[in-house]
């Protein structure tokens, strides 16, 4: 789908538009808005959340503690129903990972968002927290949206950042030193953004305390290089070897000689060798792989699919070349020129694609339709959700 109007102000953002918002806060300073989004009404209750917290699939953590004992304690799911029965009375969360992978209306929310391209968005994670539960002081290294969908929480931040080093005895990243500078409480409905690396600490005041955190992923410059530099690894296979036929004569046994120094910059040259389309290719699959707790369930696939399902936990964008459009897949790419942007979107947030709808005008569809069901980023549409 299109872009929302940069220009037009937002309820979400407290009447700012996308355009001063990113100009103004967006990696730079806090923002509070109250009654971020009216009428809302919480639609998911604790129970939900602990039966989620039960699904193999699911990523779920349990925080115990607090920063005046620092007793802190952290166990991950999946857990037992009986776990939830036996928790004290405070200080204690409950927080779970990629929830609009478990519950569709979670997308629609997280559209709220679309002021930022969807690739920079991470996954939206809902906690629930007894009162005085907590995760410590810490800061995060990615832009987060903090929305108070029931109950009462108390947010402090300090800015400037003071030292930021943490614990190293305790297994959460909680910070040694400290000192808030700004507190908010927030009611239902209400929105802080934070940007990265500002300390921040989250305080439930109540029982009813129900936070959703829509996280941005940033890749690191290692983390891009690492991963091209593996998938240039895994293309070049078997390559030649060095070969030196009818070399000179080497004054000293123990030199580098400049004209093999010049004959292998050259072959490393050659290998690393990209022009911006194939350097653009590479990002969509890149920023396409799956993440590490995305399960996928490979097996042999059928003879013919006729319609297929997109695992909810697959990206899927495209990106426009002097070549046509690619449009890109769990990691790989797929040339695209005969469709328009709005087909790509359409493919993009698709649940269902359909062959048949498709092959006609782009047929490589039948290329990622076996590439998904081969790696289990596919099934049937008739098979298990």
């Amino acid at each position: 789908m299109p872009a929302q109007d940069p220009n037009q102000g937002l309820e979400l953002l407290g009447g700012l538009s996308p355009a001063e918002f990113l100009r103004d806060y967006w990696q730079q300073k806090p923002l509070l808005v109250r009654g971020a989004v009216s009428g809302f009404a919480n639609p998911i209750e604790p129970d939900d959340l602990a039966g989620l917290a039960c699904d193999p699939d699911a990523s779920a953590r349990l925080v115990l503690g607090d920063t005046d004992h620092g007793d802190w304690a952290v166990e991950y799911g999946p857990f037992e129903e009986d776990r939830f029965a036996s928790l004290p009375d405070r200080a204690w969360t409950l927080l779970i990972s990629d929830v609009e992978r478990f519950w569709p209306e979670g997308h629609d929310f997280l559209a709220r968002f679309d002021f930022v391209p969807r690739w920079r968005r991470d996954d939206l994670m809902i906690s629930y927290a007894s009162p005085d539960g907590s995760v410590g002081p810490h800061v995060d290294a990615y832009d987060v949206f903090l929305f108070q969908a029931a109950g009462r929480r108390r947010w402090q931040i300090q800015s400037p950042p003071g030292p930021l080093d943490c614990h190293d005895d305790l297994p959460l990243a909680i910070l040694r030193e400290f000192e808030p500078t700004e507190s908010w409480d927030l009611e239902p409905g209400d929105l802080l953004y934070l940007p990265p690396n500002l300390p921040h600490y989250g305080l439930s005041l109540d029982d009813q305390c129900m936070t959703w955190s829509i996280g941005f992923r940033a890749p690191t410059y290692l983390d891009l290089l690492t991963g091209f530099l593996e998938e240039r690894a895994n293309r070049v296979g078997e390559a030649p070897r060095y070969s030196d036929p009818q070399r000179p004569v080497s004054a000293y046994v123990s030199e580098l000689p400049s004209h093999d120094r010049t004959r292998l910059r050259d072959i490393l040259r050659e290998m690393l060798a990209a022009d911006d389309t194939e350097l653009d290719a590479f990002l969509g699959r890149f920023l396409t792989r799956p993440a590490g707790n995305v399960e996928l369930h490979t097996g042999d696939p059928p003879a013919e699919a006729r319609e297929c399902r997109v695992h909810p936990g697959i990206r899927r964008y495209w990106l426009q070349t002097p070549a046509g459009p690619i449009l890109c897949a769990a990691g790989h790419s797929y040339p695209a020129s005969s469709l328009a942007p709005g087909d790509l979107e359409q493919l993009c947030a698709t649940e269902i694609v359909k062959p048949e709808q498709w092959e006609h005008q782009w047929p490589a569809v039948h290329d990622m339709l076996r590439d998904g069901l081969e790696e289990g980023w596919l099934e049937p549409a008739d098979g298990p959700n």
